[in-house]
């Protein structure tokens, strides 16, 4: 947020020096992002915290440096004359949502609308908003002093009959800024019995909004729930300065104090003649709030030992109150506009940054070193990584919101029944469906890399996919595989590179079987199973192959490494080429072969045009192996071969 120096000068007394301004509200929590010059005055510009609301105002900085250099705030002035809590006769409000915290309401007559003067125009100016005309202005003004905002209508354009209401669901709004929404019955609205007004919490519409030709003035200012708020500004794009503010906490109180400095202004300027009746919707006023503070908890917690009487000194700086004193503590009265502060460790934070984190003791840890730091899936996980890229597997790391052009691809592979995951107040057009699959955001990626250098592509990545059943909700861990190359035989290829991986981590003795799953882009399907577990499924799409394998279930298959002796036997290795019929099983010709006497070993090495090369390591654990031995069981083994698979040998 950007602060005028000069703007907030008038407030409280600063520091002779900005870098002594900025490095304060830097360690208190208010993190400098830059300062610049702005129409010849100097702007600081803070990266503020999401959950101080009152923040994002002028008078909510100047109190952060009233508590950090112990100067008084000087507040600004508000309109002193007493407004009577009546229905308006000019113009009616039905409020028909729950998520109106707050709604105020008043009339302004005989307005003069004209160009605003230096005074106004400049500080706006200096947040980057245009100046339209004094009342307009003016709104944006009190907004960036209060921290409330508040829209102005042309009351002789809106109707005598208004009310703030969900919008109906398509309704469409041209805002003042020409751009049209089609609305959500989610969104709220005031409207009157034609049209909508505006969208509540965010922007205006464009005529009845204050020209040239307005003569009497609507004031409004609310407070809503800022959840829905949220949801609105994000759903439709729409984040305005307003909008900034109502999807934070907003105090309700603030409401009332913004209406009576904008009435202020307009009266010492003479811009308007104010009705002495105001609208005031308020069901469940906001009062402060208590919170208790225990001595021996904020040493615990904070790390250092504070003089009571400096504890109580902060916490009045900060503009709370004390409500009763014990020998072990406090009873402290929250102000309503410190939305976040709720919780003890919330006042134990407010007096640890005011007195500097720099002050806290750096102590010796007395704590017992826990035996382990790393949680053991994570472990399982490195593991796992380093063996994939042994492989000459690359990893990758994507988001969990899936490309809208790649909803297509978003199927769960094991449910056929479940649904994705939706966000409500999703920040753009990508970024609305969760995962239901890897599939989606590697075939992206790999997509990408073949367009862009094509060459080879083979990627891995762990992650977590997200899916609705009819009563709830699930997450799981899987990793997910990919592999595309110009080269034939590429299934063959990529399924000796999950087979080397797979064996990385003690897992050996695969089944694939075809097998029907839920993503009919996807062809040639298949499942990956152990012992009669169903681990992985994967398939083909236009020569790009993937799988994906349930992570929980893979690392619990996983066997630890077993050491062994170096054989004090060398063995005798040759290489074998053969081809099988198509419905052949890769993994039944390594199984059979594994288990022909005298074989300690097999890898397939090669695959070319049908056929396979497999490498067979002979050896004994007791004895050198004779020429013979090896002869006699190598033509058991062949003869085996093409017994059971049919097997042309390659001489």
């Amino acid at each position: 947020m950007k602060i005028p120096l000069k703007w907030l000068n008038k407030y409280v007394k600063l520091p002779s020096k900005t870098s002594i301004l900025t490095e304060a509200l830097t360690l208190a929590g208010h993190m400098l992002d830059k300062t610049e010059k702005v129409n010849g005055d100097d702007v600081v510009d803070l990266e503020l915290r999401g959950n101080r609301a009152d923040c994002y105002c002028l008078i909510g900085i100047a109190r952060e440096v009233s508590a950090l250099f112990d100067t008084p705030v000087k507040l600004p002035e508000s309109y002193k004359s007493l407004l009577k809590n009546s229905n308006l006769k000019e113009v009616s409000l039905q409020i028909n949502s729950s998520f109106v915290n707050r709604a105020m309401m008043v009339v302004i007559k005989n307005v003069q609308i004209k160009q605003s003067p230096d005074w106004l125009k400049k500080p706006i100016q200096a947040y980057g908003i245009d100046s339209i005309n004094n009342i307009v202005d003016l709104t944006n003004f009190v907004m960036l002093e209060t921290g409330q905002p508040m829209h102005a209508f042309d009351l002789d354009k809106i109707g005598n009959h208004l009310e703030i209401r969900k919008a109906v669901e398509n309704e469409k709004v041209t805002t003042f800024l020409g751009k049209t929404v089609t609305l959500n019955k989610e969104d709220l609205v005031w409207a009157n019995k034609r049209e909508v007004l505006s969208i509540a919490g965010s922007i205006g519409e464009k005529y009845h909004s204050i020209s040239e030709s307005t003569k009497n003035v609507l004031l409004e200012a609310a407070s809503y729930d800022r959840a829905n708020i949220r949801r609105t500004i994000y759903r439709h794009n729409l984040l305005t300065d307003a909008g900034l503010r109502h999807e934070k906490e907003l105090d309700p109180n603030i409401v009332e104090k913004g209406v009576y400095r904008f009435l202020y202004l307009v009266d010492k300027n003479n811009w308007g003649q104010i009705d002495p009746h105001v609208f005031d919707y308020y069901p469940k006023p906001v009062k402060p709030w208590t919170v208790n503070l225990n001595y021996d908890y904020l040493e615990t917690l904070g790390g250092l030992k504070l003089d009571t009487n400096k504890v109580k000194n902060i916490l009045n700086r900060l503009s709370f109150k004390i409500k009763k004193e014990s020998n072990n503590g406090l009873e402290v009265i929250c102000p309503t506009f410190r939305t976040d502060v709720t919780l003890e460790e919330d006042l134990i934070e407010e007096i640890l940054r005011i007195e500097g984190y720099d002050n806290i003791p750096t102590r010796t840890l007395s704590l017992e070193i826990p035996s382990y730091v790393t949680p053991e899936y994570i472990s399982q996980e490195q593991e796992l990584k380093l063996a994939a890229t042994e492989v000459g597997l690359d990893e990758i790391i994507t988001s969990s919101f899936v490309n809208e052009k790649y909803q297509e691809f978003n199927k769960n592979m094991e449910h056929p029944n479940a649904s994705p995951v939706k966000i409500v107040n999703r920040p753009s057009q990508d970024t609305e469906i969760l995962r239901t699959t890897l599939l989606a955001n590697l075939l992206e990626v790999t997509q990408k890399v073949i367009n862009e250098r094509g060459t080879a592509a083979q990627f891995f990545e762990i992650g977590k996919i997200y899916f609705k059943q009819k009563t709830h909700y699930e997450e799981k861990r899987k990793l997910g595989l990919i592999s595309w190359s110009k080269d034939s035989e590429v299934f063959a290829k990529f399924k000796g590179l999950l087979e080397s991986l797979l064996t990385k981590t003690n897992i050996e003795n695969l089944t694939f079987d075809n097998q029907q799953i839920n993503n009919p882009k996807l062809i040639n399907t298949y499942s990956i199973s152990l012992e009669k577990t169903i681990f992985g499924l994967g398939g083909e799409f236009g020569n790009i192959f993937y799988c994906e394998i349930d992570l929980d279930l893979l690392l619990g298959k996983a066997q630890n490494p077993t050491a062994q002796l170096w054989p004090n036997f060398p063995p005798q290795i040759e290489d074998i080429t053969l081809s099988v019929r198509t419905n052949t099983k890769v993994g039944d010709v390594l199984s059979l072969i594994k288990n022909t006497k005298y074989v300690a070993d097999v890898q397939l090495i090669d695959t070319y045009e049908g056929y396979y090369t497999f490498r067979i390591w002979y050896q004994h654990p007791s004895k050198t192996l004779t020429d013979k031995e090896v002869e006699k069981s190598r033509k058991s083994l062949l003869h085996l071969i093409k017994q059971r698979f049919r097997a042309i040998i390659k001489e």
